[in-house]
């Protein structure tokens, strides 16, 4: 007997006429996400001519991101858009160049120089944290975004010192973010149009390409490893190395990633810890416990004793996961779970979806750090901040190890206030806390 021929996938309730959920996408997509999974592990949604699939269970995420039968690619407008500023780096060229790619840049991200990114952390965040004042009101994502670009630049270009070209930087940076909506994510077309943010924008984009242009050409010249990323990206025993175009792209998909994701995981910790004063001073004492780093101890060490810290930074990576949804396009038609997908559809992946299943998490809208103890997130079905495959993000244990050494730090001598206000995540091209401020109190030290 024949099996059966696989159908389309159910469509999401609430379409329109002509708009179908283009209004919802644009209004409240997290609440639009969030009611698939009662509708399958696969959901069409509807706007513009273009067949859109969200999937909604961890095992189709996976039959996706892993690609065994090269069905899926990345392509369609929000790469299109990607791809006009960060070129055809890892996060977003076509898979058949991502091999080599990953190849070429994965010995700058190898475990035996963690330890060395780690103290550049530590140290970067001591010195951003030493113009910090008691009773000080932050705005946090703003902070979060400064700290982490002193950091990323410094794990990245070693062989400098950076003084007021941060602040150029730092604006040039959050330019490109700021530029990101979600209406922009899927209409990339609008960023041609000729108006003042747009021509801002381009003045950010062309600002981060001439920098990276100017410090690859250096460390050509130099030649020298300085224990940073660019030396491994611009030093190639390889008979076929990264081109100066490639190496570009490729810093500029770290650095922005880097800068704009961590900030937001970051801004999301500190928001969670200023809620419960029971978890801020637990995480407090264990950050205060910990020393080694400065001591020659491994990276690895150090973090295996901060199971805590490491469970806040895996929570706040579910319940706020800052990259929130991502597309795939069908390269051909080929078949997701029991449902037919048509070459040329959108199939959108989103963490968020899986991250708040409670038949993965339980009760997903509690921010729970101790859900993950005794737990590798890395190794948890439908946990996928990083994705997962072959095109998985290059950077994900730098970016945990980040994460969770700049929490440890902070928290060592500050505790995070509530203000009184609003907070609500926006969904940019990263899940934002808008409106997060946090008042500043010093912590006695241990």
């Amino acid at each position: 007997m024949l099996p059966p021929t696989p159908q389309r996938p159910p469509t999401a309730p609430g379409g329109l006429p002509l708009l179908g959920h283009l209004m919802p996408l644009l209004t409240d997509p997290l609440a639009l996400l969030a009611a698939l999974p009662r509708q399958g592990d696969v959901v069409e949604l509807r706007f513009g001519r273009t067949p859109t699939y969200v999937v909604c269970s961890p095992q189709a995420a996976q039959q996706v991101l892993r690609n065994a039968d090269h069905g899926f690619d990345k392509g369609g407008v929000f790469y299109e858009n990607m791809r006009s500023v960060v070129g055809d780096g890892m996060a977003t060229c076509p898979l058949s160049q991502h091999k080599r790619l990953r190849r070429l840049a994965q010995p700058a991200f190898h475990t035996d120089r963690m330890t060395g990114y780690a103290r550049t952390i530590r140290s970067q965040v001591r010195a951003f944290t030493a113009g910090w004042r008691h009773g000080q009101v932050l705005d946090v994502l703003a902070q979060m975004r400064s700290l982490a670009i002193h950091s990323n630049l410094a794990t990245m270009f070693a062989r400098r010192e950076f003084g007021t070209e941060v602040a150029g930087l730092r604006k040039a940076v959050t330019g490109f973010v700021d530029h990101q909506t979600v209406l922009r994510m899927i209409a990339p077309g609008l960023n041609r149009l000729p108006t003042v943010r747009n021509h801002r924008y381009r003045r950010s984009e062309a600002a981060l390409l001439r920098f990276l242009d100017e410090e690859i050409a250096a460390y050509r010249e130099d030649g020298e490893d300085h224990g940073d990323l660019m030396s491994m990206f611009t030093t190639s025993a390889d008979s076929d190395p990264l081109s100066d175009r490639e190496v570009r792209d490729t810093a500029m998909t770290v650095l922005l990633g880097g800068v704009t994701a961590n900030a937001v995981g970051h801004a999301w910790a500190l928001y969670q810890l200023s809620r419960d004063a029971g978890l801020d001073a637990a995480v407090a004492q264990e950050a205060q416990a910990v020393t080694g780093l400065e001591q020659g101890r491994p990276v690895a060490e150090v973090m295996d004793r901060l199971p805590l810290i490491r469970g806040v930074v895996a929570e706040v990576l579910r319940r706020r996961d800052p990259s929130w949804i991502f597309p795939r396009v069908a390269v051909k038609d080929t078949v997701v779970g029991s449902w037919r997908i048509p070459a040329g559809a959108q199939v959108l992946l989103s963490p968020y979806v899986l991250h708040h299943r409670p038949d993965l998490f339980p009760a997903p809208e509690n921010f729970d750090p101790h859900r993950w103890d005794g737990r590798d997130p890395h190794r948890t079905q439908g946990w996928l901040p990083f994705g997962a495959g072959a095109s998985k993000c290059i950077g994900y244990e730098l970016a945990f190890m980040d994460l969770t050494l700049s929490l440890a730090s902070i928290v060592r001598s500050w505790r995070p206030r509530p203000v009184p206000g609003s907070v609500r995540p926006r969904p940019r091209l990263h899940l934002e806390p808008h409106g997060l401020t946090l008042q500043l109190a010093e912590r006695a030290a241990r």
